[in-house]
């Protein structure tokens, strides 16, 4: 990052007024710097990568579609999206994703964690109980990954009723 700075000249005898509008200016100056730093290296550079998302509503979704959290606690770097349901690396890292899911009495789903359109981890939530079982799934990967990846959940096998308030994803960068 590179600076330029104008600094007006001032002319006259130094006085107390001539040294206060030098001052000023350099004070001017020292909180401009201060604010480009801190919002453009403290707060981005140096806060945690990390989003945590879950389904504002049950779904049903075809093999293959991402599946969208909609409900957003989380969300550093705006690298999630709420609207495609997936997440862009911002910077190189190893992260670590996990990702639930509830399946209704008669339901079942079959996620699979998918980095630029390739699978990397999968589960399964095949519920063929009563009327009044749930069954719920989760996993955790671990994965090495460079800028601009994008990861997202979605269906390998057959279409997937997912419960809403109850099935949730979220990611960190570890280091």
């Amino acid at each position: 990052m590179s600076l330029l700075f104008h600094i007006n000249p001032v002319s006259g005898y130094c006085k107390n007024t001539t040294l206060k509008l030098f001052d000023d200016q350099i004070q001017a100056i020292q909180k401009f710097v201060r604010t480009i730093a801190e919002d453009e290296f403290c707060k981005q550079e140096n806060s945690p990568v990390g989003f945590h998302a879950y389904m504002g509503s049950t779904k049903t979704y075809e093999k293959g579609v991402v599946w969208v959290y909609d409900k957003v606690v989380t969300n550093t770097h705006k690298a999630y999206s709420a609207t495609t349901g997936k997440f862009t690396t911002p910077e190189q890292g190893l992260y670590m994703f996990s990702y639930s899911t509830v399946s209704d009495p008669g339901k079942w789903s079959h996620a699979g964690l998918y980095v630029n359109g390739k699978i990397r981890s999968w589960q399964n939530s095949s519920n063929g109980g009563g009327k009044n079982q749930w069954l719920t799934s989760s996993n955790t990967a671990i994965l090495l990954l460079q800028e601009d990846d994008v990861v997202y959940v979605a269906s390998f096998h057959l279409d997937a009723t997912i419960r809403g308030f109850l099935s949730d994803f979220g990611g960190a960068k570890l280091h």
